[in-house]
């Protein structure tokens, strides 16, 4: 893929919207990558597919340069892994609840004695299998876009210093399993949760970090990047396909009916 990465267009102010791709199909994908995405988030931890269907949708993608970023099942390093041998622009490893966990994330990306990722560069997709193995670490380090979730009342009450891991990029909220966790499961106009959203950003923020999400409720995608968002996913594959094929059938079923002699 040509072009500057994720994290190089963020350096330079970018301000960037993507998608999430669930259904794992590489057709999906390329219909959402012509629609002019910057970036796709491929989501094995909800979506059903394998990591080598997900290597066959970043291929989609990068043919018409949306960039490809996955999100991980977990925060096993076992599981991080293999989603960065696969080669992607950036990946989102969810739920981070704690300083030791974001540690810990950043050690399982990077080879030792910096990490503990386990090494054999020669093999991978990400180094176009041995091709690159000599750029590799460099462009880890300053192309790879690193991205935690936070999306528990245990990641809140030490975010600052979560905000504040060498080696994360980006801190991306996520709204749903927040509002469950602080106890009240979509009830994001509580005062418990404004005050959680509210101090992420300000963390985030403040340790000059990447800071994202999804819009949601009265947080919709201006309101996320007036209060400085760099990153918004917000379209689904499956979610658009559902809701513009609903339109569709109510279209006919109305045209049906209006067409009916009375």
């Amino acid at each position: 893929m040509t072009g500057p990465s994720i994290k190089q267009q963020l350096c330079s102010g970018a301000r960037l919207n993507g998608c999430w791709i669930e259904t794992f199909s590489p057709i999906a994908a390329e219909i959402m990558a012509m629609s002019g995405y910057d970036t796709a988030m491929i989501d094995l931890e909800h979506g059903p597919g394998s990591f080598t269907e997900a290597v066959v949708v970043m291929q989609a993608l990068s043919a018409h340069q949306c960039k490809p970023m996955i999100r991980a099942t977990s925060a096993d390093p076992a599981v991080i892994k293999r989603a960065l041998d696969i080669g992607p622009l950036g990946m989102m490893v969810p739920n981070v609840r704690s300083v030791e966990e974001a540690h810990d994330v950043v050690a399982a990306c990077r080879y030792g004695p910096e990490g503990f990722r386990g090494a054999a560069p020669a093999l991978l997709r990400a180094t176009g299998y041995g091709e690159h193995v000599a750029d590799y670490e460099r462009w880890m380090a300053e192309e790879f876009l690193l991205i935690i979730q936070i999306e528990s009342k245990e990641a809140v009450s030490d975010i600052e210093a979560i905000a504040a891991v060498e080696g994360i990029d980006m801190l991306f909220i996520g709204p749903i399993d927040l509002s469950a966790s602080l106890g009240a499961l979509g009830k994001f106009e509580s005062v418990e949760f404004v005050e959680a959203f509210e101090r992420i950003e300000r963390a985030v923020h403040d340790a000059g970090k990447y800071l994202g999400a999804i819009p949601f409720a009265d947080w919709d995608s201006e309101r996320l990047y007036r209060n400085g968002h760099h990153l918004v996913l917000s379209g689904a594959d499956t979610l658009l396909l559902r809701e513009a094929a609903g339109r569709d059938v109510q279209q006919l079923r109305q045209a049906c009916q209006d067409a009916s002699p009375s």
